[in-house]
């Protein structure tokens, strides 16, 4: 299987994943928790950053695409795949990596985006991990900017959760589904961000857990 897909192109890999979501996400019952939270943080701030685990993007990236959001993507081969597929979605990507020049020049294309008004986005486990770990570049550019920090997940009644570093989570089509929005996160000047990073991870997971636990009870 891995042998058949190093052989297909990126161009022809990103477009069957991205076929694969719009048949997923179209099938899918979502429902939304906790959704005035953005909507209150939005009369106040000029925008928003999301946060969310790299496991648990899917439902995210459906069912938040055509809102011109920018997002970060590293320059592997996943991510250029993850490029192309959110391109299509109505997605801004910003290309980062994991070495010290790559997160930086990403991290500074991510604050003027966000200082122009646009929401931006992060997988913050992301984009090798360790799982769960919040990285602390989405905590300094909320300190720069000021944006809030909205927490967000989702889960599935009926789906699949692969065996790899982030236990992606894949709902299975026509499942009820939900996303779930957590209490804003606010860096102030004085803020510690290795604190603040402790507290966007207990968010995160408090949040995932209440995912699941709707689900299950769908």
């Amino acid at each position: 299987m891995n042998f058949f897909l190093n052989k297909l192109s990126d161009k022809t890999l990103s477009f069957i994943a991205y076929l694969l979501m719009e048949l997923i996400g179209h099938t899918c019952r979502i429902e939304f928790i906790y959704q005035d939270i953005v909507k209150k943080e939005k009369e106040k701030y000029r925008g928003v950053i999301y946060a969310f685990w790299h496991g648990r993007q899917f439902l995210l990236i459906f069912s938040h695409r055509f809102r011109n959001i920018c997002i970060m993507t590293s320059f592997s081969r996943d991510g250029e795949l993850q490029t192309n597929i959110i391109k299509k979605l109505g997605y801004r990507p910003v290309r980062g990596s994991h070495n010290k020049r790559g997160a930086i020049e990403g991290t500074l294309d991510m604050i003027k985006l966000a200082k122009e008004g646009n929401d931006i986005a992060f997988a913050v486990d992301g984009p090798k991990g360790p799982v769960y770990k919040a990285k602390e570049g989405v905590l300094f550019i909320a300190k720069k900017i000021g944006y809030p920090i909205i927490p967000i997940t989702s889960s599935a009644k009926n789906k699949k959760i692969f065996d790899n570093w982030d236990k992606y989570l894949l709902p299975m089509p026509f499942s009820r589904c939900v996303v779930v929005h957590g209490n804003p996160i606010r860096i102030g000047e004085g803020d510690n961000l290795e604190a603040k990073a402790f507290e966007l991870e207990t968010e995160l997971n408090r949040i995932s857990q209440e995912a699941d636990r709707l689900v299950d009870k769908m």
